[in-house]
């Protein structure tokens, strides 16, 4: 896939921002253990604070693998800051 059509994301923004702007994100994350983002209660609350970064540590995923799954699902993933 040419990186001009990946949709660019950052491992800091929050989850219930992530699912809002980009809805096609909820299956990698599902799959790969992060399911509280079905969860309309906690994606409205500690979705608000929680990112990608800390939920894939929380979950003990590798930010590699993260990322790595990501990409496959076609996004470009930033760790900066947003």
């Amino acid at each position: 896939m040419e990186l001009q059509n990946m949709t660019t994301i950052s491992l800091h923004m929050p989850v219930n921002e992530l699912v809002a702007t980009h809805p096609d994100i909820i299956p990698v994350m599902v799959g790969m253990g992060l399911d509280g983002v079905t969860n309309p209660a906690l994606l409205n609350t500690v979705g608000r604070f929680m990112t990608l970064e800390k939920g894939a540590r929380m979950k003990h995923i590798p930010l590699e693998e993260l990322t790595k799954q990501l990409v496959a699902a076609g996004f470009e993933v930033s760790a900066d800051e947003q």
